[in-house]
């Protein structure tokens, strides 16, 4: 009987191999740890939502029956560290504080999803504090009207702007990845921009989410338009 002969892998063959796997892999790894990224920054957003929420509650709760401007939220005359610092002193756990500047806390350059870049990051008018998760957060107090009474709520006027970055000072830095902004409303509801109360009430939330998202998220450092496209998908980046 004739004897079968094996033969192994030609140096060449095995080189070739070699050659397809590093392109595969070189093709969906960044693909993987960008997922990996984006679902981890989801994760912290999503928990800096709740909290904030859970706060605004107590807050709400502690100070029934005051419209919205007498909140801590409101500048109404009072000084921001009256307002938004004492919103951070009395509801979280901070581990830096940088007040009115928001360096280091939030990192000084920021890009937009279309790579454009801009430098000097500020939250003007605003506190800005690193709390001990390492999240950013950066609150500009609603502009009540200056003829708001107690019994004349404040239904007019800017509401309290919110710049969170999930991951501090820490890279990417880039608006709608790990940069974004909310708006806190007079029911103490937090949505996207000119998404207010009478706006869900009316049932055209979900539409006028998706106009701001077309209209800024892809151009904003700060992540303008992106929050409520997240909210729209369930809690899922799907841009």
């Amino acid at each position: 009987m004739k004897r079968k002969q094996f033969r192994g892998f030609t140096a060449a063959e095995v080189m070739i191999a070699m050659t397809i796997v590093g392109i595969i892999t070189a093709l969906t790894i960044p693909t993987i740890m960008a997922n990996y990224q984006n679902k981890s920054m989801l994760t912290t957003l999503q928990k800096n939502y709740v909290e904030l929420t859970d706060n605004l509650l107590y807050m709400g709760t502690e100070t029934y029956n005051k419209s919205f401007y007498k909140s801590l939220l409101s500048l109404q005359g009072r000084s921001v560290d009256a307002t938004a610092g004492k919103f951070f002193d009395k509801y979280y756990r901070t581990a830096t504080k940088c007040g009115t500047t928001a360096q280091p806390c939030f990192a000084s350059t920021y890009r937009a999803i279309n790579n454009a870049e801009f430098k000097d990051f500020k939250c003007e008018n605003g506190y800005s504090v690193t709390l001990n998760t390492g999240t950013a957060m950066c609150i500009i107090p609603a502009d009540a009207p200056k003829d708001a009474t107690e019994d004349t709520p404040a239904t007019t006027g800017k509401p309290a702007k919110v710049y969170i970055d999930v991951n501090g000072s820490e890279k990417p830095n880039i608006g709608g990845r790990d940069m974004f902004t909310l708006y806190i409303y007079d029911d103490f509801s937090i949505d996207d921009k000119d998404i207010t109360p009478d706006v869900i009430k009316n049932g055209n939330a979900e539409t006028a989410r998706e106009t701001l998202f077309n209209s800024t998220c892809r151009t904003s450092y700060t992540g303008e338009g992106c929050f409520g496209k997240i909210m729209n998908d369930n809690w899922r980046i799907e841009y």
